[in-house]
């Protein structure tokens, strides 16, 4: 036992002492010459932030330990250590060379302890990574989601969310991973391009889309309006001056050659689809008659969120509650659209996926039951007691984040689009749903609200 605890202190003491080793070592890593993060290990080399061990190897894909951690920040930040500090920790003698680092950053708020104890030699996660360099930078919390396995019940969502729209974090397929060690070469990434604009990524990606009739992006929300002469427009509003621009009027968009009847655009119940720089629309591709009141077709338009490049997209055609996720478009069939006024009837939907034409790479995700009940009703004029035929998106199917809820005649579930899988939360018979970043709650079919975890 004492030989092990005698080698994890000589490896912390060799990030924490500045030996000659450090500053000749900035391209003579024996280990580094092809790996990914090569630039950035040199980077913090040259300037005496990082070392490597005695053997001439940085060791890249080890996990880097919070000391370590620590000691880079200090050095990066040029933090002076904390003199006479009355700081203690259960695992962390004073006489140790490396007590005044953690003392620092303890004081400075950029990493604490519990309890008393610092666990210096721990491993570090990407979460931790995230808040550490957050906090250490002084960088702005996000709460726009990035990430398919970030959600906002997750501490650091905000953290992660905060370095990843700042061009610090990227991910691999979608996933952030926040509960993996980082490395120290991931770390060296990290940390550099916190330090300087130059090395940052090229570009911010979120995998998540929103959803809404109102939707929200870096300081800007964008919705539809109608005016006194019942002309539908969208708006791109800024949040914090007002200032309000129109970026798509119903008479700029051109009808398509799968468009047919009484198209309609954009209506009351428009819901935007907001995934990075575009904006998805939804709308009723035709059906629409005198005695037909309601859509029986629907298609989708995109445009970038300044207005530009409107496209109309053919497919996916057919469709409705969609949403986009990880680079793909999600979508369910379309139900039967006559029930009756107090009918609980369900109908057999199924979860398509396609890659972003909307077309090619096309998956069936999943079969289930929901609820027939829409968001736009009509009364059947042959008999207005008995059916009303109904249109739009279904209340009872609802995409958030990485879930999708629906509802049933056997109660209310949620399947996981990370690992497929279907859980039941209540027995509650439901007639629509919203979400918080903690809670669905779910209105039942006599007016009672429930809210359930998530």
């Amino acid at each position: 036992m004492k030989s092990k605890l005698t080698t994890a202190l000589m490896a912390l003491l060799l990030v924490f002492t500045a030996i000659p080793f450090q500053a000749q070592a900035a391209t003579r890593f024996s280990d580094v010459d092809k790996h990914w993060a090569k630039n950035e290990i040199k980077y913090l080399s040259d300037r005496n932030i990082i070392g490597g061990y005695p053997d001439g190897t940085f060791k890249p894909n080890e996990p880097i330990t919070r000391s370590q951690a620590a000691s880079m920040l200090i050095k990066a930040l040029n933090i002076p250590l904390t003199e006479n500090t009355s700081v203690e920790f259960k695992d962390v003698s004073k006489k140790l060379p490396y007590y005044q680092i953690l003392a620092t950053v303890n004081e400075k708020g950029i990493l604490r302890g519990d309890n008393g104890y610092m666990r210096p030699g721990e491993k570090t996660s990407r979460a931790q990574m995230a808040a550490i360099l957050r906090r250490s930078f002084d960088l702005p919390l996000d709460k726009q989601a990035t990430f398919i396995d970030v959600t906002p019940a997750h501490w650091a969502y905000q953290d992660i969310n905060g370095i990843a729209k700042q061009r610090i974090a990227g991910g691999s397929d979608g996933k952030y991973m926040p509960s993996n060690s980082v490395t120290r070469a991931q770390f060296s990434a990290f940390l550099v391009r916190a330090m300087d604009d130059k090395m940052k990524l090229s570009k911010y990606h979120t995998y998540v889309s929103t959803k809404g009739k109102t939707v929200e992006k870096d300081g800007f929300t964008y919705f539809t309006e109608r005016d006194k002469e019942y002309r539908y427009s969208i708006i791109k509003e800024n949040k914090e001056t007002g200032k309000r621009e129109v970026i798509l009027k119903r008479e700029d968009i051109p009808k398509s050659q799968w468009d047919f009847g009484s198209v309609i655009f954009l209506h009351d119940n428009t819901r935007l689809v907001l995934y990075n720089d575009e904006l998805y629309i939804p709308y009723w591709s035709g059906g629409f008659a005198e005695a037909d009141e309601v859509p029986f077709a629907f298609a989708v338009m995109k445009m970038k969120t300044d207005g530009q490049d409107l496209v109309k997209m053919k497919e996916p055609s057919q469709m409705t509650n969609m949403f986009v996720w990880n680079d793909r478009i999600f979508y369910t069939d379309m139900g039967p659209r006559s029930i009756g006024p107090d009918d609980f009837k369900d109908s057999t939907l199924v979860l398509y996926s396609t890659a972003m034409d909307g077309n090619s790479d096309k998956r069936k995700e999943l079969t289930f039951d929901a609820r027939v009940t829409y968001d736009f009703y009509e009364e059947s004029l042959n008999q207005p007691n008995l059916t009303r035929e109904a249109g739009g998106e279904f209340l009872s199917v609802l995409h958030d984040h990485s879930i999708m809820y629906y509802f049933n005649k056997k109660g209310v579930f949620k399947y996981s689009l990370l690992d497929k899988k279907t859980i039941k939360l209540s027995n509650i018979l439901g007639k629509r749903m919203e979400v918080t970043d903690t809670q669905l709650i779910v209105t039942d079919t006599k007016g009672k609200k429930h809210s359930l975890k998530k």
